[in-house]
């Protein structure tokens, strides 16, 4: 074994020693040792055949690793009677989520992006290129709107020569980009700071029009609790960071946000949540995502959900939802209530 106490100038050279070492450590293993380790520790395999073709296709380290863990009652053994196939299925559960959930995201960045759109304009409707000036954002978040800046001015250079693009369209017939055209080209990560990088006068209207989302999603029920720009700067950061988690693949099941949603009252309360409980996991998530949303898109995530665990839950056997659930946030026996109206 490559002993590493001693530091080394070199880092190139400390990189591949290190990796020396994982694969000592690390060895390959056929598709057959593989099936042979998992009997060794006590797992099921009721088609072996099939379950290899499932590693093969699907990689044994995102699905034992990843998920394997939740059935076993010490590191390297399972519960008695767990299967690959209770594994295999939950793997599934979560690949399905994730799209819904990625789905979701997708409408509320195209929310986000057209009211953010309408208040910019008209804020500056008598500028042209307003998004490449200073003066168009909060003055004491320039050296930050700089980056935004940066990146609108990226944009164009890409698109300004490619004569399918609106860009080419817009800058060579009005010598201007609306920003309801360039906005388009931001993803979630980019539009979160263009949007937190305004002034408080749009953040304050792109808020307000978002509270018809989370009083329709709750019965048309007047909120009485302002949607400041602050909280909805926090949600749309958790809910960017559970987006980011869905497009790279990562695992949810036990996923938490960086930061606590900020408590809102109007929203929390109706979960039974208080302002000192943890809000940083999958369900927390889940449920601030109404306010971006419209009723009948919200309704379609949280069925689609419900839907997907319900499943779940009828094909588990050494587990029950319920654990799931306590790794996620969500109430016990979620799955049971009633669907929302879609």
């Amino acid at each position: 074994m490559v002993s590493l106490r001693r530091p080394l100038r070199n880092k190139n050279l400390l990189f591949m020693m290190r990796i020396e070492v994982f694969f000592l450590q690390k060895q390959f293993k056929t598709l057959d040792e593989q099936i042979l380790l998992l009997q060794e520790r006590g797992l099921t395999i009721p088609n072996v055949e099939k379950a290899k073709r499932y590693l093969l296709t699907n990689n044994y380290y995102n699905i034992i690793n990843g998920y394997g863990k939740y059935f076993q009652d010490t590191t390297d053994h399972y519960i008695t009677g767990a299967s690959f196939n209770e594994i295999s299925n939950l793997y599934f559960l979560e690949e399905e989520i994730k799209k819904g959930v990625f789905n979701a995201a997708l409408q509320i960045e195209h929310h986000l992006k057209s009211i953010t759109a309408y208040h910019f304009a008209e804020q500056y409707s008598d500028q042209t290129y307003a998004f490449l000036n200073p003066s168009s954002y909060n003055q004491q978040k320039l050296s930050d709107a700089c980056r935004t800046i940066n990146k609108f001015s990226n944009i164009l250079k890409i698109n300004i020569t490619d004569h399918t693009s609106p860009i080419y369209h817009y800058v060579s017939e009005y010598h201007d980009i609306p920003i309801w055209v360039i906005i388009d080209h931001l993803d979630f990560g980019g539009l979160y700071h263009f949007i937190r990088e305004l002034p408080d006068a749009i953040l304050n209207k792109i808020a307000a029009d978002l509270t018809p989302f989370f009083s329709e999603n709750n019965n048309g029920t007047n909120p009485g609790q302002t949607f400041t720009p602050a909280i909805m700067l926090n949600f749309m950061k958790n809910i960017l960071e559970i987006r980011n988690v869905c497009a790279h693949n990562k695992r949810i099941i036990e996923f938490a946000c960086h930061a606590d949603a900020k408590y809102f009252s109007y929203l929390h309360d109706q979960y039974s949540i208080q302002v000192n409980d943890t809000r940083k996991d999958f369900y927390n998530t889940f449920i601030i995502m109404q306010c971006f949303l419209s009723k009948t898109e919200f309704g379609i995530l949280n069925n689609t959900l419900k839907k997907r665990f319900k499943n779940l839950s009828n094909k588990l056997n050494t587990i029950t939802i319920n654990d799931i659930f306590q790794k996620m946030g969500f109430p016990q026996d979620w799955q049971l209530r009633a669907p929302l109206p879609q």
